[in-house]
């Protein structure tokens, strides 16, 4: 190999940030009536009877289950994000 290539910029290895830090930049955000939907979830009020729409994008996103009788209860996920972005 020579000296130059060497010494090229386009050769040097750039930072790459961790695998957790990548994550975070790809991490969904709810909206505000998901939000208190999961929120009032994690309370033991029933949100059985919310909007189907609602329900679905907790339990696709992972922060929610959906049980028998459509039962819905909120995942170690859920609790982090309250945690992160709960009021």
């Amino acid at each position: 190999m020579s000296q130059e290539m060497k010494r090229s910029p386009a050769l040097q290895l750039l930072p790459i940030p961790n695998q957790s830090q990548s994550l975070d930049l790809f991490k969904p955000l709810l909206t505000p009536e998901q939000l208190e939907a999961l929120s009032r979830c994690a309370r033991g009020i029933s949100i059985r009877f919310e909007s189907w729409e609602i329900i679905d994008a907790l339990v696709a996103g992972g922060y929610a289950e959906q049980g028998v009788a459509g039962v819905v209860t909120v995942t170690v996920k859920g609790q982090e994000y309250l945690r992160e972005h709960a009021p």
